[in-house]
């Protein structure tokens, strides 16, 4: 049977109506999937028990299982292992806090077809797409943990896990149409962000969305043959395509793209590196990102120095780039940026 999370909107409205039922009823069943996070349709109490009969013999509601829930050390980070639709394997997404601010880090395909080569997920290769049911139920197991915890519910969305959203862009638009609904999870354009790669007919295929929704670009290098080493991608998509893209994106949206810039000890972090950075995001309206490289299996690959990142940092700064150093939360758990991976069950 059909899992109603994995119709978007404007279909689960027509096959409501269409089995006779008025459409306010497709409004209250959506609140009780996203909103109360009901696991069966006898929990939708003010839907007729005849309604509920009709539609539990045709679709389902399930939930994602959950096989791991890992919390951090530092308890600014929980690492969660949804079992995915199939069976086969288990999808990894973090929440993580800082102050009021709860933050979904969501997965949108299980493994990665771009290579980059400090990135765990890359190392899976391309599995495949994850549904809108897939993506979203993330998000519900989450709010359910915080819900337990008695903690307020998430407040922020980055896809920023497993794979390449913009690459599954069906299924990520219509689980953003969900989470930004009144009748879903009221999470609006401000807190939402999406991290590419670099695939640049995504990217404009999202600006022609007018959605509004906050851009990242993995860019990591100043130069188009140390990018093309640790991210395959380049070879298509060069660095210079990717800064017009980032000012089209802010003349179209008026939210300045963020760069994301995972800094490796002896390969992109000396000063050099910084000044080519600086020149190359000049002209443009952006921000860095500045993420130490995390720890991945192979190992091959260095954090600088804290004071080398401040140096990084600072020096952007001073050379009139607005520049701040993200705080890798969950490495202890395996949930920091370039870490999560899936695993065959």
């Amino acid at each position: 049977m059909i899992n109603l999370k994995d119709m978007s909107l404007s279909v689960f409205t027509k096959v409501i109506t269409g089995l006779g039922e008025p459409a306010f009823r497709a409004i209250q069943i959506v609140k009780w999937l996203y909103q109360k996070r009901v696991s069966s349709f006898d929990g939708m109490l003010n839907v007729s028990k005849t309604s509920r009969q009709k539609l539990a013999e045709q679709f389902t509601v399930d939930k994602l299982g959950v096989s791991a829930v890992l919390e951090s050390k530092d308890r600014d980070a929980v690492k969660f292992g949804f079992l995915a639709n199939d069976g086969k394997w288990t999808i990894e997404s973090v929440l993580l806090t800082d102050g009021d601010r709860r933050t979904a880090c969501l997965s949108s395909q299980i493994g990665c077809n771009l290579g980059c080569v400090f990135c765990e997920t890359g190392t899976l290769g391309f599995i495949r797409n994850l549904t809108q049911g897939e993506i979203i139920g993330q998000l519900i197991g989450i709010n359910d943990y915080l819900a337990m915890k008695n903690d307020k519910l998430v407040t922020n969305i980055v896809f920023m896990g497993m794979g390449e959203a913009l690459s599954n862009f069906d299924a990520f638009r219509s689980s953003l149409e969900i989470i930004q609904s009144e009748n879903g999870f009221t999470i609006g354009s401000r807190r939402i962000t999406v991290s590419t790669a670099g695939v640049v007919p995504s990217i404009r295929k999202l600006m022609n969305e007018d959605l509004s929704i906050g851009l990242a670009i993995s860019l990591n290098a100043s130069n188009n043959d140390d990018r093309s080493r640790i991210m395959p991608i380049n070879d298509k998509y060069p660095i210079e395509t990717l800064v017009a893209i980032a000012d089209e994106y802010f003349e179209k949206t008026g939210r300045p793209v963020t760069f994301e810039y995972v800094l490796v000890e002896n390969e992109n972090d000396d000063l050099e590196h910084m000044k080519k950075l600086a020149a190359l995001l000049s002209k443009i309206v952006c921000k860095v990102n500045v993420i130490p490289v995390n720890p991945g299996t192979s190992g091959i690959y260095s954090s600088p120095k804290d004071d080398m990142v401040n140096k990084f940092t600072q020096g952007l700064y001073d050379l009139g780039i607005t520049a701040t150093v993200r705080k890798s939360r969950g490495k202890d758990i395996q949930g920091a940026c370039g870490q999560l991976t899936a695993s065959k069950i």
